[in-house]
């Protein structure tokens, strides 16, 4: 029994045996195959650790996959709901042509008399002034935007086309130039 002790012993702290009482330890047939069984044991449990591991992994990464999918259709749904729930008359094209009129503007004068300021004024008052300006119609296609109220500048000077895609980086305005008209949606 003291030997089954003294290999366990020497198996956890090799460095404290000389390689004399190593070797002596080891010559014993019943030492030799107790320690023989042991590391048998031991490359066993390593093996079967080695093995849960691989499946704990394989069971992480399809768990990742799930939530993936899971999040992916939470938020599809998500959208979906928000757009069904967009009020019937933006969903509806109608059309209203609205001439070019004089239109009172919230505006100071810059530096130039060419620079015009729109202060919290609204699109239709905006696109009126244009349109009196490079002559053409506007056309309104949903009545909320006409009200939409912005704060820009506009060089009197600059082609049509410049202060539209001025307009158009605004979220909700999406103004269209066709010949003689501009289409606002």
């Amino acid at each position: 029994m003291k030997d089954i002790e003294k290999l366990l012993r020497m198996m956890e702290r090799p460095q404290d045996f000389t390689d004399e009482e190593l070797q002596q330890l080891m010559d014993d047939p019943d030492i030799q195959a107790y320690y023989e069984l042991m590391v048998q044991a031991e490359e066993g449990f390593a093996q079967r650790n080695t093995k849960r591991e691989k499946g704990l992994r394989l069971w992480k990464i399809a768990a990742m996959f799930v939530g993936i999918i899971l999040l992916s259709g939470i938020t599809y749904a998500a959208v979906h709901i928000i757009r069904s729930q967009e009020p019937e008359d933006t969903k509806q094209e109608n059309v209203v042509v609205t001439k070019a009129q004089p239109a009172v503007v919230n505006r100071q004068l810059s530096e130039s008399d060419s620079i015009r300021t729109f202060v919290n004024t609204e699109l239709e008052q905006i696109l009126s002034e244009l349109a009196d300006h490079y002559h053409v119609d506007v056309d309104f296609r949903n009545e909320q935007s006409r009200h939409i109220r912005l704060y820009t500048k506009w060089d009197t000077t600059a082609p049509l086309s410049q202060m539209i895609d001025r307009l158009n980086n605004f979220e909700r305005i999406n103004i269209r130039q066709t010949e003689k008209h501009l289409i606002a949606e």
